[in-house]
C-alpha cells in the first residue's frame, strides 16, 4: 500500500512548472496523493494533477504553449493588462467541464475577494472557473465573478491550512517557489523583454518611466511575497517543505519548461528522507492528535 500525502502547491507563475517535477518524483517513489490545495500557479497545475493527468503529459502541453504563448483578452473580461484565453485553451484538454467534487483526488484552490479583503477557499463548482480565479494576478489578469476574485497568493502564497483540511492525518508537503540562486539580486527582477514573451505585456507598455515604475513595483511584489511565504510557512508548519531553485524567474517569463520540471524533481528527491521521517509512527500520532479536529472553514 502506498503512503498517502497531501500537497500544498504555491504560486509563482511559470515557476509552477516545478510542481510537475515534484509530483513526478513522488509518483515514481510510490506515494499516493490524497489531496491537492493550490494557490495561483499551484492551482493551475494542481487541477490537472487532481484529475490524475500524468505530470509529463501536462509538461508537453506547457512546452507547446511556451512556443507561442497567447494572452489575448476576451470581450467579456474585466479590466486587465492581458487575458487568459490562451491558458484556458491549453487547460481545456484536461479540465474543461470538470467539477471539483468529482475529481479523483481531493482538490481546492484559494482566491482573494477584492470586495471583502478575505481569502476564499473554493472547494466545489467548475474546475476551470476556480483555476481562473486563483491565477487572477491583480491588474494583470481579469478579476472573476461578482466577488471580484483575484490570485490567492495575495494573502497566502502556499496554502498549507487548506491542504491540511483535506486530510489532517497525513503529511503535508508544501512546495514553495521563491528560492533563488545565491548570486541573485532583487534588481534583476522585471517584466520579460519583448523578444522573450511575444510582446504580450510590452505591446501595452513603452520603455519610459511607466515601464520602469512597473518593474520596480514587480521587485517590491516579489520581495513581499518572499517574506509573506516565509512567515506563513513558519506559522502553518507543513511536515515537509520543498524549495525548488526557481525564484529568479519572473511570473510571466518565457522559460525552458524541462529545466523547471527537472529542478522540481531534484528538490523533491532531496527531501524524500524528510518525507519518510514525517511518516514515522511517532510523527503520525502527533499529527493526528494535533490536527484531527481540523475542519474546513
Amino acid at each position: 500500500m502506498s503512503d498517502k500525502i497531501v500537497l500544498a502547491l504555491g504560486g509563482g507563475g511559470v515557476k509552477g512548472i516545478a510542481h510537475l517535477g515534484a509530483v513526478e518524483c513522488l509518483l515514481e517513489n510510490n506515494y499516493e496523493i490524497d489531496g491537492i490545495a493550490g494557490t495561483s500557479a499551484g492551482g493551475m497545475f494542481g487541477a490537472p494533477l487532481a484529475a490524475k493527468v500524468p505530470p509529463r503529459e501536462i509538461l508537453d502541453v506547457v512546452a507547446d504553449f511556451m512556443k507561442s504563448p497567447s494572452f489575448k483578452r476576451a470581450s467579456s473580461d474585466a479590466a486587465s493588462l492581458i487575458g487568459t484565453t490562451g491558458i484556458e485553451t491549453a487547460l481545456a484538454k484536461f479540465i474543461e467541464g470538470k467539477i471539483i467534487n468529482e475529481l479523483p483526488i481531493k482538490f481546492c484552490v484559494t482566491a482573494v475577494s477584492l470586495k471583502t479583503g478575505q481569502e476564499v477557499i473554493i472547494r466545489e463548482g467548475n474546475v476551470m472557473e476556480a483555476v481562473l480565479a486563483t491565477i487572477a494576478i491583480p491588474g494583470v489578469f481579469p478579476t472573476r465573478g461578482e466577488h471580484l476574485l483575484v490570485d490567492g497568493g495575495v494573502l497566502d502564497p502556499v496554502p498549507v491550512e487548506p491542504a491540511r483540511a483535506l486530510n489532517p492525518s497525513v503529511p503535508i508537503i508544501a512546495v514553495a517557489l521563491h528560492t533563488k540562486p545565491d548570486d541573485f539580486s532583487p534588481e534583476q527582477f522585471g517584466y520579460p523583454a519583448p523578444d522573450q514573451f511575444s510582446g504580450a505585456i510590452f505591446d501595452r507598455l513603452t520603455r519610459n518611466r511607466i515601464g520602469t515604475s512597473l518593474m520596480n513595483m514587480n521587485i517590491g511584489v516579489e520581495l513581499g511575497s518572499y517574506r509573506l511565504t516565509e512567515l506563513n510557512l513558519e506559522v502553518s508548519k507543513p511536515d515537509v517543505i520543498i524549495r525548488p531553485i526557481v525564484g529568479h524567474y519572473s511570473a510571466l517569463q518565457k522559460v525552458d519548461p524541462i529545466e523547471l520540471f527537472n529542478e522540481g524533481y531534484r528538490a523533491m528527491q532531496d527531501q524524500l528522507p524528510a518525507l519518510v521521517n514525517s511518516l514515522s509512527f511517532l510523527r503520525s500520532v502527533i499529527r493526528i492528535a494535533k490536527y484531527s479536529t481540523a475542519k474546513p472553514e
